[in-house]
């Protein structure tokens, strides 16, 4: 055994079973360059010189101008190259044979020889032997001048099977009888004798004069292929064996004969006699499945004329003009399954046309001047699963059985269209045509479809339901938009969830570009475009009317979707205003007064009708701000260029939470100040720019020692401090019994003193104790939260990388969350002060918080606030609001306080081991629920 491997080793390793590769060897005037892949780069005689080769595949290269095939120089293959094909480019006919020439570069051809742009010259029997064994041989001249092929060139190739010509001239038209596939291109033919051609099945011939055809002797030829300016093929000249017959301006166009074999007629020009063909013109062809003419310039069909070809099954009758059809033009073809009658001047189409036709499954109408009626017609072919009716520009609605009566305003109240049958209907084009709805047939009942092409039609205006369809099918549904002048996207508040559903969908893709108003009834559409797929993305692209707007997500972002709301300020002259919305606040309004001349804060306002206000006062003459001329909610308020001096303690605690713009003003900076000084830092946005009215700045103002101010001040301030704490204090005990938020807080200011029990909270069905909302860099804190709360306490945290269910929008998330918990626990880091969701969550929490008694929201500072860059709305939150350290030694003990009981086994928090943990959740351990309220079961 161990000799048997030895040899076999040997035999393996021998010289000569190397790959063969093309390489200079000892040849001068050749040098190697690099290769790649399968291309081998030299340079011969200064010219460059690539080989194609693949290993007894194929070998590629062109002749460099001036060197001979196996002239010298010319690189070789070491060991010798055996491939089915070689390919020569611009090389010359020399004097010896091309086997010889080939043999020079050890290349040997099996099966196929081609030479393509030939440089002009002679080839003769001698140039082809030695290629007696060939199958294959495609001889090509160059333009204008043509190779020329000697009489009985040919004959030798006793193995021939096939033979293109292409701008070749021949002495006589001697071919090998062994050929089974001819093709004749720009030859200079004009008569072609195929005597003798026993076995001749195939025949291209393409000229650019006239050529007749006599191929009666050639009895196995099956397909025929001619195409002249004029052509010439009898019935007397044409075998009973022809199967397919493709013929370009034909002379004769008699079918009465020869054509009982015939399965596949194409016509490409009518040059009979009469002007369309006659009746019954293709009874004789019993077996013509597929029948074509284009091109012919008639008006009309003859009626009957597709009378006894019962077993037609693919017709197409384009580019002749006909603008008329009769009703009975198919009623003995029940086996049609394909009809193209594109490119015709079609207006109406008969009653009944269709109505034979069972088992049609595509049906072209394209490019003709059809109008909405003759749609109606199509009703019948149930059956149909490709129609096309694109350009045709008369084809206006079709919704509503195609009567313009019942076309509707808005796209979700589109009706039914005349194709409401067609259920199984695959593709529908109705591109370029004047289509201005989506019927909702398309969407609810053609469940098979793979794409709706509305391209280039007249609809503009989308509602949320022309974005839903009821698909089944087993590919993806393409819809496409594109070209259409859409510019309203109805999307409102119950149905902007659903939108984003079926964006995400897989079996849906949606091709829009649309250009919005982008003003506040686009937000539901922000919103439900906000957060698209990656595939969605790509696909749909919604702009700004306004170019400077750029896209409407960028006006989401920017809060600028806004509408004109003249009825709130319309009795305060000199105001406008606008309103938007907002998914956390509700409305917003915009008052814009902004140089009216208002020597005070305007009071006509109309406050009450809307929730949340903005309020743009610069360049005005306002001196005071009292609390009464704000509205409930304010969300920012602009004084800017003002001549506001100080302002009361209450109006300045108010506004201590308001984004504030007062630079340019006269601030009151001395103790009589003191409110605007103190309680104004947080959310001054313009800081840097506010200045006293000492010429001092705000911001200095504020690092000042009030121990400055005079005695006599300090006393009566001291004393007016004193009345109105008191005053507070009976505020405030009153306030203990009629606001439930200033008894919620004493109870927690009890509890953590210990002068109060704890009662247990109420079960008000919230499924989790907790949502923790964190950037993912803090993935190490939440662990530690999880491993103390959930596996040694029993806590339900909600935690968005395992609990939020997949495709479900951010916004609606993160609601859903916070509406779920009973509390929501927000780690405060610079990673999550840097994430664009932190305002978004902290918003949610603290909305919650307020419409509830109980605080809900829990801030917890990785490191001190101070540190950390917050911004104003969470500064001034944590001014009036406790929050916990990570740091602090009493932390735990602290989080219990914040925390509602746990309801499963509650211990006590600070005897917990870490180490008990057996697995973190967050590497897969505790299995819960989707902390949205729709995935809730009972436990």
């Amino acid at each position: 055994m161990r000799l048997l491997l030895m040899a076999l080793c040997a035999w393996w390793l021998r010289p000569g079973v190397q790959a063969a590769r093309p390489a200079c060897g000892r040849a001068r005037d050749c040098v190697a360059g690099h290769h790649l892949n399968d291309e081998f780069f030299f340079t011969v005689h200064g010219q460059n010189l690539v080989i194609n080769f693949s290993e007894a595949q194929y070998v590629e290269l062109e002749c460099p101008e001036g060197v001979a095939l196996g002239g010298a120089g010319m690189p070789s293959f070491d060991g010798g190259a055996r491939v089915l094909n070689v390919t020569l480019r611009r090389c010359s006919i020399g004097a010896d044979s091309l086997a010889d020439a080939l043999g020079a570069l050890n290349i040997s051809v099996l099966e196929r020889l081609s030479l393509k742009d030939t440089p002009p010259g002679s080839l003769s029997a001698l140039h082809l032997r030695g290629l007696e064994h060939l199958l294959r041989l495609d001889l090509e001249g160059t333009r204008g001048m043509p190779l020329r092929v000697e009489a009985g060139a040919l004959l030798p190739l006793v193995n021939l099977r096939m033979l293109q010509l292409n701008r070749v001239q021949m002495a006589s038209l001697q071919f090998p009888p062994t050929l089974h596939s001819l093709q004749l291109w720009f030859v200079g033919e004009t008569r072609l004798d195929l005597s003798g051609l026993d076995q001749l099945r195939a025949l291209v011939v393409h000229e650019k004069e006239s050529v007749t055809v006599s191929a009666l002797t050639a009895g196995s030829l099956e397909s025929v292929v001619l195409d002249a300016r004029r052509v010439s093929f009898p019935a007397a000249s044409r075998p009973r064996s022809i199967r397919r017959l493709v013929l370009v301006n034909w002379n004769e166009t008699d079918l009465s004969a020869r054509c009982d074999d015939v399965e596949l007629l194409q016509l490409r020009g009518w040059v009979g006699e009469e002007p369309a063909p006659p009746r019954r013109w293709l009874s004789h062809c019993k077996k013509l499945r597929e029948f074509r003419m284009s091109f012919a310039r008639q008006k009309s069909v003859t009626p009957g004329l597709l009378d006894g070809a019962e077993n037609l099954e693919d017709l197409g009758l384009t580019s002749c003009q006909i603008d008329t059809l009769p009703v009975d033009l198919f009623k003995e073809n029940r086996n049609l399954r394909i009809i193209d009658l594109s490119h015709n001047k079609l207006q109406t189409l008969p009653s009944g046309l269709f109505s034979n036709l069972r088992n049609l499954k595509e049906l072209n109408l394209s490019n003709n001047k059809l109008q909405a009626a003759a749609v109606g017609t199509l009703g019948s072919l149930v059956s149909l699963q490709d129609l096309n009716l694109s350009h045709n520009p008369p084809l206006l609605d079709l919704c509503s059985g195609g009567s313009d009566a019942f076309i509707v305003s808005v796209s979700s109240l589109a009706g039914t269209s005349p194709l409401k049958a067609l259920t199984e209907l695959e593709e529908l084009r109705l591109g370029h045509t004047g289509v201005s709805h989506v019927c909702s047939d398309w969407r609810t009942s053609m469940k098979q479809l793979r794409l709706l092409d509305l391209s280039y039609t007249n609809i503009t205006s989308l509602s949320y339901l022309d974005f839903h369809y009821e698909h089944s099918g087993s590919k993806e549904l393409t819809v496409n938009f594109n070209g259409t002048p859409v510019s309203e996207l109805t999307v409102d508040a119950g149905n902007y969830k659903s939108v984003i559903a079926d964006l995400a969908s897989a079996s849906v893709k949606i091709i829009l570009r649309a250009t919005l108003p982008c003003d506040c009834s686009d937000y539901w559409t922000a919103l439900a475009f906000g957060d698209l797929s990656t595939q969605a993305q790509d696909s749909v692209e919604l702009l700004c009317r306004e170019e400077e707007r750029g896209s409407l997500a960028d006006a989401l972002e920017r809060e600028s979707l806004e509408c004109a709301e003249s009825s709130l300020c319309e009795d305060q002259e000199g105001c406008t205003c606008s309103v938007r919305l907002d998914l956390s606040l509700g409305v917003v309004a915009t008052a814009s007064c902004e140089g009216a001349g208002l020597d005070e804060m305007p009071s006509r306002l109309k406050f009450k009708e809307a929730p949340v206000w903005r309020l743009m006062l610069a360049h005005n003459h306002i001196q005071t701000v009292r609390l009464q001329d704000l509205p409930d909610t304010i969300l920012e308020l602009d004084l800017r260029n003002n001549s506001l001096h100080r302002l009361d303690g209450p109006t300045a605690s108010k506004l201590s939470t308001v984004p504030l713009w007062i630079a340019n003003n006269s601030l009151d900076c001395t103790c009589y100040g003191y409110d605007l000084v103190t309680k104004l830092g947080p959310h001054v946005r313009d800081m840097e720019q506010a200045t006293c009215d000492d010429g001092t700045s705000l911001k200095e103002a504020q690092n000042g020692d009030p121990s400055e101010c005079s005695s006599a001040l300090v006393v009566a301030t001291s004393l007016i401090s004193a009345l109105a704490l008191l005053a507070v204090m009976v505020a405030v005990t009153a306030g203990c019994v009629m606001r439930p938020e200033m008894r919620l807080r004493i109870k927690v200011l009890l509890l953590r003193l210990g002068w109060l029990p704890r009662r247990p909270e109420p079960d008000d069905g919230r499924r989790f104790d907790a949502f923790v909302s964190y950037a993912h860099e803090d993935e190490v804190v939440v662990e530690e939260l999880v491993k103390r709360l959930e596996v040694g306490h029993g806590y339900r945290l909600c935690l968005h990388y395992r609990d939020w269910p997949p495709g479900e929008w951010i916004h609606v998330q993160i609601a859903a969350s916070v509406q779920a918990s009973r509390r929501t626990l927000i780690v405060v880091s610079r990673h999550f002060l840097r994430s664009k969701w932190a305002r978004q969550e902290f918003r949610q929490a603290h909305a919650a918080a307020l419409r509830d008694i109980i605080p809900r929201l829990v801030l917890l500072f990785l490191e001190p606030p101070h540190r950390l860059p917050l911004d104003a709305e969470l500064r001034s939150y944590i001014r009036i609001n406790t929050y916990l350290l990570w740091t602090d030694p009493w932390f735990w003990h602290k989080l219990k306080l914040a925390l509602p009981p746990p309801r499963l086994l509650p211990t006590p928090l600070e005897d917990v081991s870490v180490n008990k943990a057996e697995s973190s959740p967050l590497h897969g351990g505790q299995d819960t629920k989707p902390c949205s309220p729709e995935a809730e079961t009972d436990t």
